[in-house]
């Protein structure tokens, strides 16, 4: 039996917000300490990488342990 195609949802996060790499290189020490959402750093329109606190990436490593 042939499985059925699944279409994925994607999760939308209201916390992650696109930024250009100019937008980080402008950012200073405080406001990184401060940050409160996640950051996807992207040039061009090409997400180049993810920018997220320390603690959100450690519990995330947590999670995929258990």
């Amino acid at each position: 039996m042939a499985k059925a195609n699944q279409v994925s949802i994607p999760y939308l996060d209201p916390s992650v917000q696109h930024v250009g790499v100019t937008k980080l290189r402008a950012m200073n020490i405080e406001q990184l300490r401060d940050l409160d959402k996640t950051l996807v750093i992207q040039d061009n329109d090409k997400p180049l990488a993810v920018l997220l606190r320390y603690e959100h990436f450690m519990a995330m490593q947590e999670r995929l342990r258990s």
